[in-house]
């Protein structure tokens, strides 16, 4: 057999004959090892029989009435033992998770403002059942980006995330409306609602990383989205609404404070908005109904799926986003 093979020396020998090798190296008897390994005595020596032909050494020779082990046999158990300790670690059932003696960072990334509706119970939930596990919270575009779940840059990511490929795992956690937010002083701030047309009279900012991409917001106003015409090319229709951003700020925590100071607006996910109208004087504004509804998704990795520790995340993950707004910390 050649050598290229994988573990050619291994593919030849039964693991059963080593598990009785360690078992007589340890007790020098073939009784006791037979009571150990519930074999019969004839079965032992057959064993060992068999391993002193495939090695081609006696390993075990009789001395008054014990096994005394050859010189192959003391560096072949030496190994042999260790391996055989470690696989029965390895093939053994995981104990259960206990998050309190849990430890590490779990990288998450957050997208459409979520990190504000996580962050702080989700480090004091953590700060008492898990306080070794280290958070490390990083933004992400709108759109579902797998190089950083590959890369293993990110361990979850949570966002208004569309399409996303099967070779993810994906849970919806909350289901919410879009709002415009202005400062309560914004000339628009009295209105309930925006309509389409409102839209382009608007100075609008988004963030940095939605820059240069296509948004949801491209999507769902484009001229035929969501219309019941738009099979009929002949059908006269009005100009496209246009949602334009003038600005990109760099991240979702500075919103509130440029809501304040300027006449722009933005716009968020309802619960995010009312978190903000708890510390700031924001209003709120109805979207037209084709920007309105929205879906936040945590996806993460097939090989995180049945780590102990990601599936407690996960749930407490899942505990904090669908609880009712401004519900206390359990």
């Amino acid at each position: 057999m050649s050598e290229s093979q994988p573990l050619p020396y291994l593919r030849r020998l039964d693991m059963n004959l080593l598990l009785t090798f360690d078992v007589l190296m340890r007790t020098r008897s073939a009784t006791a090892s037979s009571a150990l390994l519930h074999k019969t005595q004839p079965a032992i020596s057959r064993d060992l029989a068999r391993l002193r032909r495939r090695l081609e050494d006696p390993l075990l020779v009789v001395v008054k009435g014990r096994f005394i082990p050859t010189e192959r046999a003391l560096e072949l158990h030496a190994a042999v033992h260790d391996a055989l300790a470690q696989l029965e670690a390895a093939l053994r059932p995981p104990e259960a998770f206990d998050p309190a003696r849990a430890s590490g960072v779990v990288n998450i990334g957050t997208g459409a403002h979520s990190e504000i509706l996580l962050a702080a119970p989700l480090l004091e939930r953590l700060h008492r059942l898990a306080p070794g596990i280290t958070l490390r919270f990083q933004s992400v575009h709108g759109d579902f980006v797998p190089d950083d779940l590959d890369a293993e840059r990110l361990d979850i990511a949570i966002g208004l995330f569309g399409k996303v490929p099967a070779r993810f795992h994906r849970d919806t956690l909350l289901r919410d409306r879009r709002v415009c937010v202005v400062s309560a002083r914004h000339p628009w701030a009295g209105r309930k609602a925006l309509t389409l047309a409102d839209l382009s009279a608007i100075k609008w900012f988004a963030f940095a990383q939605m820059y240069g991409r296509e948004t949801n917001f491209d999507r769902a106003l484009k001229p035929d989205a969501a219309r019941p015409d738009a099979a009929r090319p002949n059908v006269a229709r009005p100009d496209a609404a246009r949602l334009e951003f003038s600005a990109y700020l760099s991240g979702f925590g500075i919103t509130p404070y440029v809501l304040l100071d300027t006449d722009y607006a933005t716009t968020m996910p309802a619960r995010v908005a009312q978190a903000h109208s708890r510390h700031f004087p924001l209003a709120t504004l109805e979207l037209p109904a084709r920007l309105r509804n929205i879906e936040f998704v945590m996806v993460w990795a097939r090989r995180q799926h049945t780590s102990p520790l990601q599936a407690w995340l996960r749930e407490q993950i899942r505990d904090v986003l669908q609880a009712p707004a401004g519900a206390p910390e359990a």
